[in-house]
């Protein structure tokens, strides 16, 4: 992991940049906002301060978010080097650890009474952190790397992780804390994700077409791997070349392009891929 790591860092600036900031804001909502309140955020972030405090509740023993964020990511990650690529992990790594360093190095303090207004703008802060890491091209770690696996292997609704993640957490802390927490909880959970759709905008509708000389190969491929439907056009003629060439379109949303961008890559290096906004659709689309 050592030479891509280095690879990434130099190579990288802007995202490695989102990383830190990821790990800024997150840390800051966290820390300032919603754990002195007992308010959960999404994922295992939010697992991992359900933990700090059932612990706390029921052992007595003192930890502290940073740890078992970090932790509960590392198999995580683990998977992700496998299955997604190491550009992708090791960016990812570095938002995790960011997060981590300041959840340890910020202070524990509420800046606020109101469970409102902590839910609210800590959803806020975590939610401006992940925007940023989805839209230069990788993840907060957690339950992003488990759907993203998902969709490659099985193609399945990705929202169904998160959901069921976050379900959890919320049974949870109203069963054992009080349903009010829980309830400010989805509201932290859903100002975040209205925050990162914002700012990644991840079901925006995109056209995509792929000028390759293995367009079968490619779309058998993505057929295994994605609900979508792909135009295929045989009898096209490089002008320059004069060789044959094949096309393929589909319209899929920006969370599927990491997906066809990795098994295009994997399949023909040389392929021309062409990524257009789609401003509306008719006729049958699934979101999922």
């Amino acid at each position: 992991m050592g030479v891509a790591a280095l690879a990434i860092f130099k190579g990288y600036p802007k995202q490695i940049l989102a990383a830190v900031f990821y790990g800024i804001t997150s840390a800051m909502g966290i820390q300032l906002l919603l754990q002195p309140s007992k308010i959960y955020t999404s994922g295992v972030m939010g697992a991992s301060q359900l933990l700090v405090n059932l612990l706390d509740k029921f052992v007595h023993l003192s930890t502290e978010v940073y740890f078992w964020y970090f932790l509960l990511n590392v198999p995580l990650i683990i998977l992700s080097w496998k299955k997604l690529g190491k550009k992708f992990t090791v960016l990812s790594l570095i938002s995790i650890v960011s997060a981590s360093v300041f959840i340890l190095f910020i202070p524990l303090h509420p800046i606020t009474n109101d469970p409102m207004l902590a839910s609210i703008f800590g959803g806020a802060m975590v939610g401006v952190g992940s925007g940023v890491c989805f839209r230069y091209g990788f993840s907060t770690g957690g339950t992003d790397i488990i759907a993203l696996i998902i969709q490659k292997s099985r193609g399945g609704t990705v929202g169904q992780v998160g959901f069921t993640v976050n379900a959890i957490i919320i049974v949870i802390a109203g069963m054992v804390f009080g349903w009010e927490l829980a309830l400010y909880s989805m509201v932290s959970i859903f100002i975040t994700n209205i925050v990162i759709d914002r700012m990644y905008i991840q079901q925006q509708k995109i056209t995509v077409v792929i000028y390759s000389h293995s367009i079968d190969e490619i779309s058998k491929e993505l057929l295994k791997t994605l609900n979508r439907g792909i135009t295929m056009d045989y009898n096209l003629t490089g002008a320059y070349s004069g060789e044959q060439i094949g096309s393929m379109t589909m319209v899929v949303t920006k969370f599927q392009l990491f997906f066809i961008k990795q098994t295009v890559q994997k399949i023909d290096p040389n392929a021309f891929i062409n990524i257009q906004p789609t401003i509306g659709i008719m006729g049958k689309f699934s979101d999922n």
